[in-house]
């Protein structure tokens, strides 16, 4: 017999596990399905020698996103201000670069002590141990008696619900789930448009023991048209116990899976020696992720999307098959699409509407 329950999340990453956090104080039957090893989705730290570096998305702004605030606090999380002081840098040719004082981008941006993977960790705490199935990839759902067939660990598993909450990307989903009826050309045609945030991003973290940019009187802020770097900021963790620099790559997704991940480290390295000179080669360690290699955040589609952040459709429709099956997570958000904040708002909303409804 199929394993039933009255609402079943699909994602694992801030959405859904805020969904489930949210039902769960309403005393709501819930599980997530979550097809990755792990928890926190496109949130992910690297550590070195204890101390954690954003992977994922880094910055959050308090001041205009209220749930996350409201989150931070509930946790019992802090947060400290992005590191500005100093020059910024701007290369516009190989070695010839210019200084701007007070020009930073990210004045206001903060980052949460301990990294982003705390906002997850804080909210695995306030759920059952139980209500989390990890390594359980979703292959199909039919809309009669709302089942799921999945497969947990190369086992097949069955489960039903009253109601289903998708968490992740449209495209994800729809590319790897077969529903039965099929959706409409015009849904399908609409999840496939809506592009899957940092899905193309690659970022790399420069671990440090000193901060010598700070020396040089710079902030760490760069902004490079030559690259492969085409920005660079100060990554380093609030208890400044180690020192970073996080970039993201300027080249795109085929161009980093045609260069070896060594040569690709290398040239970033000699960028950083152009522009911080010798004392930059003095890694401690060095993380990447690209996360268009990463099946759970990227699909074909994605390779191909612009790397500037979407617009996301606000009046798409969230509620199908008679009001039993929900769209949550940052790309279906109306007001904060692709951000942490709107992940919190589709799931504050899709939590209304499942309660309603």
């Amino acid at each position: 017999m199929p394993e039933h329950h009255n609402i079943i999340i699909v994602g694992a990453g801030l959405s859904g596990l805020y969904t489930a956090y949210k039902l769960q104080q309403i005393e709501q039957d819930i599980v997530l399905l979550e097809a990755r090893d792990r928890t926190g989705g496109r949130i992910l730290s690297g550590f070195c020698m204890g101390s954690p570096f954003d992977l994922g998305p880094a910055w959050v702004w308090p001041q205009m996103q209220l749930r996350l605030d409201q989150l931070i606090s509930d946790l019992n999380l802090d947060v400290f201000k992005q590191h500005t002081q100093g020059d910024m840098l701007f290369e516009q040719h190989v070695s010839q670069f210019e200084r701007y004082r007070g020009q930073s981008s990210h004045s206001e941006s903060y980052r949460v002590s301990g990294g982003n993977q705390m906002l997850i960790e804080g909210l695995e705490k306030q759920l059952r141990v139980s209500s989390i199935r990890l390594n359980t990839t979703v292959k199909s759902i039919a809309k009669s008696g709302l089942r799921i067939e999945a497969v947990h660990k190369e086992k097949s598993v069955a489960y039903t619900a009253n109601k289903i909450i998708f968490a992740l990307p449209p495209r994800l989903f729809q590319k790897n789930i077969t529903f039965t009826p099929a959706f409409s050309e015009t849904i399908v045609q609409l999840w496939e448009g809506t592009p899957t945030w940092m899905s193309t991003h690659c970022k790399i973290i420069f671990v440090y023991e000193q901060p010598f940019w700070r020396e040089q009187n710079l902030s760490g802020e760069v902004f490079s048209h030559p690259g492969p770097l085409s920005e660079i900021y100060d990554g380093s963790p609030q208890d400044e116990k180690l020192y970073a620099l996080t970039a993201f790559v300027g080249l795109n997704a085929q161009q980093r899976n045609n260069m070896d991940q060594n040569r690709l480290i290398h040239s970033c390295l000699a960028q950083l020696q152009r522009l911080f000179g010798d004392v930059s080669q003095n890694t401690l360690d060095i993380h990447i992720k690209d996360w268009s290699c990463d099946e759970f955040s990227c699909t074909d589609l994605d390779v191909n999307s612009p790397v500037q952040h979407p617009q996301y459709p606000q009046h798409a429709p969230r509620k199908f098959w008679g009001n039993k099956l929900f769209l949550a997570g940052a790309e279906v958000a109306p007001e904060y699409g692709g951000y942490l904040e709107g992940a919190l708002e589709s799931a504050d909303r899709v939590v209304a509407a499942v309660v309603s409804n």
